[in-house]
């Protein structure tokens, strides 16, 4: 690790937000220190004077969250800088590009960067390459699983990707083990929610547009070059409740109990399990319910684990295979701390004026 202070500015407190400034605030080391972060509405700076386990508290002095300003800030920042985007926003995403333009590194969880047109993800990592500035984004997929990352050498030492198929939604994987056990489809998605294991809107993980963008991302991250509408996904909300308050959703989910447990049922007779799955084959994705053996890894799957199984051109008749927990805050930002960590070790320090 470095030994003279890198800063980090940390957009969106929310459960993954204020669990990464707690795990950095633990960390042995006083090279890395929280500088600053934001919300929606407000921003706030911290002293240079700050102690380097601060920790985030709303008693700082804040402004109103004005982009334009911050993005200012940010770009002009005298030390080495890792922007650290928790927020879950497309416009704020769309700010990496400038940002990585001016030096400054990235780390995110979010998914949106990666998953919008075809064109932004090869200028963003462009630009990481070419002004060496670090991008990187391990826990869009995963949470704190290594996928992206063997993803990343496989394709960088000359492997090609074959296929990728997993469940990637640890959220949905609690769901349906949930189902297995004699919850119904409503008491399942209202346990998901209490235990902070889905999106803000739980929708975006039930829609099945949660899956259908970290696959998205894997195959571009593989080099396949696909747009969101290339990719074919099975919703679980039927479209009436994707037009009215979560709460109302949530109420009309009570409809599709019926359903979901004769489903659950008929694939146990068949000594089956089902899973929400994605797969990228022959350069197309596939996300939707899909039912496997119980004795195969994917219907072995309990709790909020992933597992992904990617086939290469060397590892052709066996996969490799990923697999561990995939949801919740504090495993997510695990992988957002050691992203950061990572690029840390890579930074050097700025070349002081004779």
């Amino acid at each position: 690790m470095t030994n003279f202070p890198i800063d980090i500015y940390l957009a969106g407190i929310g459960s993954v937000g204020h669990a990464f400034a707690q795990q950095l605030a633990t960390l042995p080391t006083t090279s890395l220190r929280l500088r600053g972060a934001c919300t929606s509405r407000h921003a706030f700076w911290l002293p240079e004077t700050a102690d380097p386990a601060h920790t985030l508290s709303f008693d700082e002095p804040a402004t109103t969250t004005a982009w334009p300003d911050l993005l200012t800030q940010l770009t002009q920042h005298a030390r080495p800088l890792i922007f650290v985007d928790a927020t879950g926003s497309p416009d704020v995403a769309r700010l990496y590009a400038p940002l990585l333009r001016q030096g400054v590194h990235i780390v995110t969880p979010s998914k949106h960067a990666n998953t919008l047109e075809q064109t932004y993800f090869d200028e963003l990592h462009h630009l990481s390459h070419a002004n060496g500035t670090h991008y990187r984004f391990e826990t869009t997929v995963g949470a704190g699983l290594p996928v992206v990352q063997v993803v990343q050498d496989l394709v960088a030492t000359g492997d090609r990707i074959r296929s990728i198929r997993g469940a990637v939604s640890g959220t949905l994987t609690f769901l349906f083990s949930e189902m297995e056990q004699g919850r119904s489809y409503s008491e399942a998605v209202t346990a998901a929610i209490e235990r902070g294991y889905t999106e803000p809107d739980f929708r975006d993980d039930l829609s099945g547009e949660d899956v259908a963008r970290k696959f998205l991302i894997l195959a571009r991250t593989a080099g396949y070059s696909l747009e969101r509408s290339d990719v074919t996904v099975e919703s679980l909300v039927p479209p009436a409740l994707n037009v009215v308050s979560q709460e109302l959703a949530l109420q009309g989910f009570a409809a599709l109990n019926d359903r979901w447990q004769h489903m659950i049922k008929a694939a146990r007779a068949d000594n089956a399990v089902l899973r929400y799955a994605g797969e990228l084959a022959n350069g197309k994705i596939t996300v939707g319910v899909q039912a496997f053996s119980t004795d195969a890894p994917l219907g072995q799957l309990h709790g909020t684990d992933n597992l992904i199984e990617i086939h290469t051109d060397r590892y052709a008749t066996s996969p490799i295979v990923v697999r561990g927990p995939g949801a919740g805050p504090a495993v997510t930002a695990a992988g957002v701390l050691a992203d950061v960590l990572k690029i840390a070790r890579t930074i050097q320090p700025a070349p002081v004026a004779a």
